[in-house]
């Protein structure tokens, strides 16, 4: 595959990552909101806050356990965290159906659809890495190293679930195959 594709095709699945991590923390403290409505507005407004903070792979209070955070390193990263919620909100904001800017003409305009999508994973991209640059500063070198770790171990087990699945389907194909033939 040519690296021209494998670039784009990389940053699409990145723009999906992103977007999902997105929506499904807007969802679970939507979930959160409505569980609670009958507590005050401090307490949905906290709730909130407490599950976008703990959405995805990052979990500023399960680091704040496991690196042993001080509090004035838990307030930065949270803190780090709101800005760059900010930052997706406004960017998914100004967000247009690049399939409908494509075939605004009449007719399909690849350019313009490549560019609208590699806009969009662009910001996204800069968003994830200004976060992740201001987290790394907040740490210490030793803090840093056990958060590399950290994220090797879970890579590593999400290669064995992955692979796990790959064995279930695998036999769910086989079982399905099986099927077909009699």
């Amino acid at each position: 595959m040519k690296k021209s594709k494998f670039f784009f095709l990389f940053m699409f699945l990145l723009a999906f990552i992103f977007t999902g991590t997105y929506f499904a923390g807007n969802a679970f403290a939507f979930q959160g909101m409505q569980k609670h409505n009958f507590m005050g507005h401090k307490f949905m407004h906290r709730n909130k806050m407490n599950m976008r903070m703990r959405i995805g792979m990052f979990n500023v209070f399960m680091l704040k356990k496991k690196l042993h955070l001080n509090k004035n390193q838990v307030h930065q990263i949270m803190l780090f965290k709101r800005q760059e919620f900010k930052a997706f909100r406004s960017n998914m904001g100004n967000f247009r159906n690049p399939l409908l800017s494509a075939i605004k003409s009449g007719s399909f305009n690849k350019s313009v659809f490549v560019s609208n999508i590699t806009n969009k994973v662009k910001n996204m991209v800069e968003i994830k890495a200004n976060f992740f640059q201001k987290f790394f500063n907040v740490l210490t070198p030793q803090q840093r190293k056990e958060f590399v770790q950290m994220m090797k171990k879970r890579i590593g087990n999400k290669i064995k679930r992955l692979e796990f699945m790959k064995k279930m389907l695998n036999k769910k194909i086989k079982a399905m195959k099986e099927n077909l033939s009699e």
